[in-house]
């Protein structure tokens, strides 16, 4: 039988700078071709992380992993935004390779952009697209990835169980101005600076506290 195989840098504890470049391959040497480019053009090899998907054996060739939720959250400390990882969970759960480019030096970053999207990476809104009407057509019913009976974007239409998110862990965001359709942009928030929820969250406690007090009592969180 086929297996899930571990990231190949299991130690990483996520980005560590602003910015990271992402792109996901169809095979597994495509994907240890880029990570070969990489290196020789001088990327630090503790910076590119490459997450194997599911491999079945001759035996079942061509088939994929039941196992939804191990791939999502294999893909925890990837910081991505929670409907990349699924999508990207999705693509390893089919077979799929995804490598990942963190922390990237400036004079470095169009090269690293040009390998990833030189080397047979796919573009995963068209791909995700493509499961998503597979799964309405088979009637597939998950909670990793199902699409929407709304159509659009399948980055926007899936549907992702809320139980398997750590509202603790930083979430990356992407970074439309950089990337292209085959290679994703992300950049960590600064954590100095509180997200657009936190700021609301933190504006509807001092509303509340306010309104609170006014009625005599306090509300403790």
């Amino acid at each position: 039988m086929g297996s899930i195989y571990n990231d190949t840098n299991p130690a990483f504890s996520g980005p560590t700078g602003g910015s990271s470049l992402t792109a996901f391959f169809d095979s597994r040497s495509a994907a240890e071709s880029a990570v070969s480019r990489l290196e020789d053009a001088g990327v630090p090899v503790a910076r590119i992380r490459l997450m194997p998907g599911y491999e079945a054996d001759g035996k079942n060739a061509g088939a994929m992993s039941d196992d939804r939720s191990g791939f999502f959250d294999a893909l925890a400390d990837f910081f991505f935004p929670d409907e990349d990882r699924a999508v990207y969970a999705e693509g390893l759960r089919r077979g799929g390779f995804l490598v990942q480019v963190n922390d990237i030096d400036d004079a470095l970053y169009e090269t690293v952009h040009d390998i990833l999207d030189d080397e047979g990476s796919i573009d995963m809104d068209e791909r995700a697209d493509l499961w998503s009407l597979e799964d309405r057509q088979q009637g597939a019913s998950n909670t990793g990835f199902a699409g929407q009976p709304s159509g659009g974007k399948s980055s926007e239409d899936l549907a992702v169980s809320e139980s398997a998110f750590d509202d603790a862990r930083p979430v990356a965001m992407r970074d439309t101005t950089h990337g292209s359709a085959k290679v994703r942009a992300y950049t960590l928030p600064n954590p100095d600076t509180p997200s657009s929820d936190e700021t609301n969250r933190q504006s509807q406690t001092q509303s509340q506290g306010g309104s609170h007090q006014s009625q005599g009592f306090r509300r403790d969180h």
